[in-house]
This record gives structure tokens, sequence and C-alpha cells, in this order.
């Protein structure tokens, strides 16, 4: 204990070359993932890091369908980091590592530039020029006042009611950047006429 705070411990694990067949994915994961996507990647870029497995039943905690794209890829073994937890502690790092991953998000003006860095090539990357073409799209933030002079004010005549509708902020500050610091959900409801809040609180 450092200054009255616990330090973080590593661990007990080992870093091994295991044969696939040797692996069980754990049957409670929750999460799905794009096996297709994995496995293109593994054409383009290879197979890196590791698959993280609780020892005592060879079961796969996180990257099971990195594991899962390895098979389908013919791959005979995978790096594995071998952890000696007990099946609570499992349960609990697979989760984490789930929830940690969706909690994150990307920055659409970062992500539409290392795109575009790679000269058209995004092979492997997950993301197509489709994607690429939608996120320039996306950065570009339409004036209010430039959409209502476009379309006149709105009115009930024109079919615009009022109508709530929820979005969860992770989805919102993933569009933060795009849209000047506002939140992208008050510039959706402006734009189209309708109220906005936040879940908990009164609508604006």
């Amino acid at each position: 204990m450092i200054g009255g705070s616990y330090m973080a411990k590593l661990a007990s694990q080992e870093y091994r070359l295991i044969p696939v067949v040797d692996l069980e994915p754990h049957p409670e994961n929750p999460h799905r993932g794009d096996v297709d996507v994995i496995g293109d990647s593994i054409d383009e870029n290879g197979f890196y890091g590791a698959v993280l497995v609780q020892r005592s039943r060879m079961r796969i905690i996180a990257g099971e369908h990195r594991w899962q794209g390895a098979q389908a890829r013919g791959l005979a073994e995978v790096p594995c980091v071998l952890l000696d937890v007990d099946d609570e502690r499992a349960k609990k790092i697979l989760l984490a590592d789930n929830r940690t991953a969706a909690l994150g998000y990307e920055d659409p003006d970062a992500l539409a530039a290392l795109l575009a860095s790679l000269d058209d090539d995004l092979a492997g990357t997950g993301y197509s020029d489709d994607d690429l073409a939608d996120l320039t799209r996306l950065a570009v933030v339409p004036d209010l006042d430039d959409v209502v002079e476009m379309l006149g004010e709105p009115t009930r005549q024109d079919g615009w009611v009022p109508v709530r509708f929820r979005a969860p902020r992770p989805v919102n500050a993933a569009w933060s950047e795009a849209v000047s610091g506002r939140e992208p959900a008050q510039v959706l409801a402006e734009l189209l006429g309708v109220e906005w809040q936040w879940d908990g609180e009164e609508a604006a």
C-alpha cells in the first residue's frame, strides 16, 4: 500500500503457443464477434497478440473470435497467455474485457484521417472505402440556420410534431467532435424539430 492506495498487481500468467484444438470457448461469453472480418485481418496482417486462457480449464477468457478466425484460416497453434484464476475470476476478466472495449469510442475525424493515410489500401483493417466516405460526409455538419432557410420554419401542418427520443451517451460522445463540441442529440433534435433529453432529465 502506497499513500493510502493499493498497488495494482500482475496476475500469474505464462505465455505459450497452444494447439487450437486444445482450447474451448467460454460457455457464458455473451459477446458476438465478426469472425469473417477477423479472418480477413489474419490474412492481411497475420495473427498477432495473444488469447487469454484460464489454465485450469483451457477455456478462453478473451480472444474467442480471434481463436475462431485462426481456426478458419487453418492455423494449428495460437499464442496464448495462460492465467491461473478460478471460475469466478475468469468471468470477471471476461466481462471486463468485453465491457472496457464497448465503452471506448473513436474520434471520427482522427479515424477518417488514419484510414485516408493508408492510400486507399484498407485491406485487413475491417473498414471499407464506403466506411471512409461515410466518415468524411458525417464530419460535415449542416448549419441549422441554413437548413431552416432552405426548408422554411417547420409547422405542425408540415407534419412536424414534438417527439421524444433518447440517445446513449457513448454514441453521443463519439460524435461530439463532429458537431463542434455540441451534443449530437441536441443538434439532431434541432434539425428534426423535436424535443431532446438525457435519461432522467427534463426535455430541453
